[in-house]
C-alpha cells in the first residue's frame, strides 16, 4: 500500500512538473509573441540548454525579451535537432555542436526534437 501511494506521488509530481505544450509565435526577430505571462511551474532563467539523450535540460526557461538562448549538445549524445512548433528556425540534425537562437519578442515558444516523440522544450520570454 505504502510502495503505491508512493507511486502515485511520484506520477502526479511528474505530471505537475512538466512544462506542457501550448501555442507558438513569433520566433526570433519577427513576430509578435504568444502571450507575454509567466510560465507556471517554469523556473529556471538559464539560457543555455544542453542537448541530451531524449531530453533538453532544462526543458523549460523563462528569459528577458532580447535574449539568445544557446542549446550545446552534450558529450555522447545521439542525433537530436531543435524544432519550433510554429516553423520558426531550426537546428540541423547533429550529435555535436551548438544551436542559437534570439528572442526579440514576449511570448511562449515551444520546440521539439522532430527524431523523438516526448523530447520538447519551452521558452517563456517576457
Amino acid at each position: 500500500m505504502v510502495q503505491r501511494r508512493w507511486l502515485f506521488t511520484l506520477a502526479a509530481f511528474t505530471v505537475l512538473a512538466s512544462c506542457g505544450g501550448g501555442d507558438s509565435t513569433g520566433i526570433g526577430g519577427g513576430g509578435g509573441g504568444g502571450g507575454g505571462g509567466g510560465g507556471g511551474g517554469c523556473t529556471s532563467t538559464s539560457v543555455s540548454i544542453s542537448v541530451q539523450n531524449n531530453s533538453f535540460s532544462p526543458n523549460c526557461t523563462t528569459v528577458p525579451v532580447n535574449s539568445t538562448v544557446t542549446w550545446t549538445w552534450a558529450a555522447g549524445a545521439v542525433l537530436h535537432n531543435v524544432t519550433f512548433d510554429n516553423n520558426g528556425p531550426a537546428s540541423p540534425t547533429q550529435d555535436t555542436g551548438t544551436f542559437s537562437n534570439a528572442f526579440a519578442a514576449a511570448g511562449t515558444f515551444t520546440y521539439h526534437c522532430t527524431l523523438h516523440a516526448g523530447m520538447t522544450g519551452q521558452i517563456v520570454v517576457q
